[in-house]
């Protein structure tokens, strides 16, 4: 088969988002475990252990692992299965970042934090935005309404680095997506083999509308902010790019793609992270015209 290195759907009106949200994700939401995908090696010491609708990637530093995101809180059971059948227990996750401050990418942190120790990091970014007002983590398009807001342990900051073992990652605000998004580059390492990576840690429009930003009093020129968070990026130097939704980055096709072609690995391509930021700013461009 054939895979891109991104994909992103057509623009919609604000109303068409929101109201189809729930609709879109309601088989999703009752049957989870429909959705998991084996976890696999990306390359190295870096694994991906998320499932059809959201990604979660974890590294084994050689001194504990660092787990990014915690996906849904309803298929936080299938994280956990996740990490042990690629060998590794739970208990050594010893760091879990969180890329922004929204239900869908923290959803299974308190429960991680409550039963294996893991200390939680987010934005201090974020943070501070949805304690002002909780609202902002969008708690009610989540899978149960018993659902509650994941706080860290740790914030960050632009340029802050996270260290583990053999790991260090470089973090970099990307506000966009959320005034506290994240973006995170560290080497992945295999034998004497290393490797860039970049993970963009938030680039869904929903949160760009203007409807938006003024119900829930975030900046009026955030695209604005945005597209300069992509100038910003494309600076950066990337050998494998990840995304924090499969589509983003065709994580499900290229993890086929690698299946049918076990020597090929398509998730090392040098060009990959510029083609999807050239694509974002594409869509950026589209957005705007629209007047959304």
């Amino acid at each position: 088969m054939s895979y891109k290195e991104c994909n992103f759907g057509p623009a919609k009106t604000y109303s068409e988002v929101i109201n189809g949200f729930l609709p879109s994700r309601a088989d999703y939401y009752a049957n989870p475990t429909a959705y998991n995908i084996e976890p696999f090696k990306i390359f190295g010491n870096l694994y991906y252990v998320g499932d059809q609708k959201v990604c979660m990637h974890l590294i084994d530093t050689g001194k504990g692992l660092i787990l990014f995101d915690s996906g849904y809180s309803h298929n936080y059971d299938s994280l956990i299965d996740s990490i042990k059948k690629l060998g590794f227990s739970p208990y050594d996750v010893k760091i879990l970042i969180h890329s922004h401050g929204h239900f869908d990418h923290f959803g299974g942190g308190d429960r991680f934090r409550k039963f294996y120790g893991a200390k939680i990091y987010m934005s201090t970014v974020d943070t501070k935005l949805i304690k002002e007002m909780p609202e902002r983590a969008l708690m009610y398009l989540a899978p149960s309404k018993d659902d509650e807001i994941c706080l860290p342990d740790v914030t960050i900051n632009d340029g802050d680095v996270i260290t583990l073992g053999n790991t260090s990652i470089e973090c970099i605000l990307s506000p966009g997506h959320t005034p506290g998004t994240m973006s995170f580059f560290f080497d992945a390492v295999e034998g004497d083999k290393s490797l860039r990576v970049g993970y963009f840690g938030g680039v869904g429009f929903i949160t760009l509308y203007k409807e938006h930003l003024k119900e829930y009093r975030l900046k009026s020129n955030m695209l604005s902010i945005f597209k300069e968070t992509i100038k910003h990026l494309k600076v950066r130097q990337v050998d494998i790019f990840l995304g924090n939704h499969p589509n983003q980055n065709c994580t499900l096709e290229k993890r086929q793609y690698m299946i049918e072609n076990p020597d090929k690995n398509p998730f090392i391509n040098k060009e990959g992270w510029h083609i999807f930021l050239n694509e974002l700013e594409k869509r950026t461009i589209d957005f705007e015209s629209k007047g959304y």
